[in-house]
């Protein structure tokens, strides 16, 4: 299958993508053994080198090992992604008020109109200030955001708090009671070149991609952002009611009409 990985930037990263998606779907089952360097590199149409160091990407990420004089062999427990993140991580991604992460600052922009794809179809603020970070957890990257947040609101913020919340929760601290409505789109891509060096995480590797807009009550847009998580250190917990997700489907998805 020489189309299954093409010529290009960190082939071997390529490869890598396509087997670790194989043993995710489970299409390769745990405890399978794997072609060998010479078979790999025949099927995909690479280098011996190229198939070998995709082996390589996998054995350190846990998904592969090898026996001497007997191949190499899915492993009997591959990671599931999201399954084994540890509380902390889980707070860091998931609650407003969390502190046990570092926040690098990339790059800031004032007074900025925000972006017609956040705003859809709601109100504007009269400018925007652009933030754009990473969260780290325990040394390692695990989320890229690119934040807008109402000028006049962050005006309020301490100088440098960025550096050490979130902005959700400074905007409920300084501005109480203005944030009411949450929305929010997951999907998920593979990793470019970008996202791969700000992530620290091997090229076509799977990222969950966010779009989240929050609204006052009068239906305007106080803060929207993008979000990049890694996807072998993202989980989101939710808990929603059975009778609001009947009743309510709208509060799941946006915009949604029952039919007649």
């Amino acid at each position: 299958m020489k189309t299954a990985v093409e010529a290009g930037v960190a082939q071997y990263a390529q490869l890598a993508s396509v087997l670790r998606h194989q043993i995710a779907q489970g299409e390769i089952p745990a405890g399978s053994r794997l072609p060998t360097v010479a078979e790999l590199a025949e099927a995909h149409g690479v280098a011996r080198i190229t198939a070998r160091q995709a082996y390589g990407v996998l054995a350190r990420e846990g998904l592969v090992h090898s026996a001497r004089g007997r191949g190499t062999f899915v492993a009997d427990a591959p990671t599931q992604r999201g399954a084994g993140l540890d509380a902390h991580l889980r707070a860091a991604i998931n609650d407003p008020a969390a502190a046990e992460l570092r926040i690098d600052l990339i790059e800031q922009q004032r007074r900025q109109p925000l972006p017609a794809d956040l705003l859809g179809p709601f109100k504007p603020c009269a400018s925007y200030d652009m933030v754009k970070k990473r969260h780290i957890h325990q040394g390692e990257p695990f989320c890229l955001i690119e934040m807008h947040v109402d000028s006049s609101v962050r005006a309020l913020f301490p100088r440098g708090a960025e550096k050490r919340h979130k902005i959700a929760w400074l905007i409920n601290q300084h501005a109480p009671g203005r944030l009411h409505e949450v929305q929010q789109t997951l999907s998920v891509a593979p990793a470019d070149l970008p996202l791969s060096r700000a992530l620290d995480c091997p090229f076509g590797t799977p990222v969950l991609q966010m779009t989240r807009r929050v609204l006052d009550r009068q239906g305007q847009v106080v803060l929207a952002g993008r979000f990049w998580y890694r996807g072998d250190r993202f989980v989101m917990d939710q808990s929603i009611p059975f009778d609001v997700w009947l009743h309510h489907p709208g509060m799941v998805i946006p915009d949604y009409h029952r039919g007649p």
